[in-house]
């Protein structure tokens, strides 16, 4: 595994673990909007766990399967979905946390 892709999996280790923990932390505080509506449609259907991980299995795809079909190799397109993901949590993680502190409206 190369160091590249083995940073992007540990992104996405640590960017599911803070978004899971984050939105756990908005739900039972009352300030948790899901702002995707595939997110929001999954989560709805399968609970805030499950839902939450079919949103970041959607959002590879989303990101993999144009990257693939450019011609990017394997390697490529799981550094681009593990980091992308992984990035994104991080983000999530932090409009949650914002939204429990009262600094997102």
């Amino acid at each position: 595994m190369s160091s590249r892709l083995a940073a992007a999996v540990g992104l996405l280790v640590v960017g599911v673990a803070a978004d899971v923990w984050s939105t756990h932390l908005a739900i039972t505080s009352g300030e948790f909007v899901e702002g995707s509506p595939v997110g929001r449609a999954f989560i709805t259907r399968f609970g805030p766990l499950r839902g939450m991980l079919l949103t970041k299995a959607f959002g590879m795809a989303v990101i993999g399967v144009p990257v693939a079909v450019a011609g990017g190799t394997r390697r490529l397109v799981a550094t681009l979905m593990c980091g992308g993901i992984g990035v994104l949590s991080l983000l999530a993680a932090t409009r949650n946390l914002l939204l429990v502190a009262g600094y997102w409206a």
